[in-house]
Formats: structure tokens, sequence, C-alpha cells
């Protein structure tokens, strides 16, 4: 499988650090807030408990609490989707819940590190179920009071809160333990509509085999396949433009590869890793994969050169 594989790589891209990391949590924080904050601050919400509804941070009927979640679902809805009608799927690679519950299991699947601080080898296991509650969490209060949660004189609703919250948990974070990518690749009905609606076709990762110095005929890839290991979704950020065939599940066959992208920059990640480690030794330092709006066409091969006798000097 290509999460396997992926575990393999993964333990050296991330030992480095990276720009990336940082971002992620940035990108993910305001994910995650938002859906805290709109019905924390009664911008939206129903109660179903309480009757506590909110609407433009008035108290409201049932009718315009329930009016205002549908918007403000709506309004999330619009931005993913001119997030994705720009970008492709990179929502999915940067903002999505679900995308970084992905991620983290990942890293707790990882063999734990003796030598990391013990701290941290703790934060990798709690990374999973901490992530899951809090995206339960921010769901259900679209729906309840936090008030609920500690309604001790009803334990019907105590009961009911508190069931479908743990219920929840462990629904994100079996998702995470045991299907992970495979959801994204194959179930996600949010990421792979847009992978056909919104598939843009001038941004994303791209490839220039061939250094830009010179004669153009020097190769700035190592052909080590790094890219290929580390790709979550199992694609070929070498050549994004290739038609895939069936992936199971609710995907479609024969859309390029691009369609299909997280824009995650996992690839971008390991090939710079790659390029830095044997900089020295080559001579070349740039990175062929590049992540961004394209420069020409997302695959660029260098141009091949013919020897005396003939034959092609590469492949």
């Amino acid at each position: 499988m290509a999460t396997d594989i992926r575990l393999k790589v993964l333990p050296r891209v991330e030992s480095r650090g990276h720009r990336y990391a940082l971002l992620r949590v940035l990108t993910q924080s305001i994910t995650i807030g938002t859906l805290f904050v709109v019905p924390l601050s009664g911008l939206a919400r129903v109660d179903f408990y309480g009757g506590e509804h909110r609407m433009l941070w008035r108290h409201a009927t049932l009718r315009e609490g329930l009016a205002a979640v549908i918007l403000g679902i709506a309004a999330l809805y619009l931005v993913t989707f001119l997030i994705n009608f720009a970008c492709g799927r990179m929502f999915c690679g940067w903002g999505c819940p679900v995308g970084f519950l992905n991620r983290l299991a990942d890293v707790a699947g990882l063999r734990p590190d003796k030598r990391q601080a013990r701290w941290k080898r703790w934060r990798d296991a709690a990374g999973p179920p901490a992530h899951s509650a809090l995206l339960t969490v921010s769901c259900m209060l679209w729906w309840t009071s936090p008030a609920t949660y500690i309604a001790l004189e009803s334990p019907t609703a105590l009961a009911w809160v508190w069931g479908l919250t743990l219920a929840g948990i462990a629904a994100l974070a079996s998702l995470g333990r045991w299907w992970r990518w495979g959801f994204c690749i194959r179930a996600c009905p949010v990421g792979l509509y847009y992978s056909f609606v919104a598939p843009s076709q001038s941004f994303g990762i791209y490839f220039r085999e061939a250094t830009e110095n010179g004669a153009g005929n020097a190769d700035a890839c190592l052909h080590c396949n790094a890219c290929i290991k580390v790709c979550p979704v199992d694609l070929n950020p070498m050549d994004l433009a290739e038609a895939i065939p069936a992936r199971g599940g609710v995907s479609v066959s024969d859309a390029p590869a691009h369609n299909h992208c997280l824009k995650c920059g996992d690839c971008i990640q390991a090939c710079e890793m790659m390029i830095d480690l044997a900089a020295v030794r080559r001579g070349i330092d740039e990175v062929p994969l590049r992540f961004g709006f394209f420069e020409g066409p997302q695959r660029l091969e260098r141009t091949r050169t013919t020897s005396a006798t003939g034959a092609e000097a590469g492949s």
C-alpha cells in the first residue's frame, strides 16, 4: 500500500523540519477556529436541547437558527470552492481537517524515535485523538450550546451529547488509524467532487527535469523517486498530466493525476531534502519539483543529447 511505502520515507523528511509544517498548522488552526467561532460567537447555531438558537449574534427562532446554519455551511462551501477553483484540491492538502488527521496519524504510525524527547513522543501519539476531539466538538457546537455538556439536570441530554461526541471521536480516530489516505483517494465526496468540478489547470506541482542554467541538458532531477514514495495519494508528481486508472470507490477513472493531487507539498519536501543531500557532490542545487503557477507545461523533460555512436545519452 502507498501508506506503507510513505511511512518508510516520511521519518527522514519529517526529521529535517520544513516551512510547510508551520503553514499547515496555521491553515488548520484557521479551519478549526472558524468551526468553533461561528457557533460560539452566536453568528449561527441551532440548539436542540436548550433552545438557545442564534442568528447574527442575537437570539433567534428555530427556523432562523437553522437558516443561519445552512447559510454558514454554504459560505464555508463557497470559500473552499473558490480555493479549489483557483488551485485545484489545495484545500484538501492544507485546510481539510480530515486530511490533517491523516497526516497526524501518519506521524503517530512511525516507529518512536528513542532519541526524541518524551513529551514529543506523547504529543505525536496523542495527535490523532486530540484532533478528532476538536473536530467533533466544533461540529457539535453548531447544533447545541456548550451548556449541554454540563446539563446535569437532564441525564438524557447529557447521554445524547456525550454519546454522539464520543462516537464522532471514535469514528474519526478509526478513519485515521485504519483508512487514512484511502478515504481521500476513493471515498471523500467533497474532494473527489472538486477533482472534476474545479481542477485548476494552471496551479499545482510541476516538474522541470533539466537545470535552468547551461544548455538545458543536465539533470536537475536525481530520479530517486522519493517524491513518488512520499505522496499520500499514490501519484507520480513528476507527471501529473498522465491519466490514471480507476482507483476504486467513487473515484472516476482516466482523469489526469493533476485532478487528484492534494497540493500538499510532501513531494516538494522530499525533493528538496534529496537535492540538498546531493548538492555538494553534484554541484547542482536546483529543485526540479516546483509548487505554484505553472511556467509553461506541467512537465518539461530535459533536452536529450546524442553521442558519437548515435545512441542517446540518457533516458
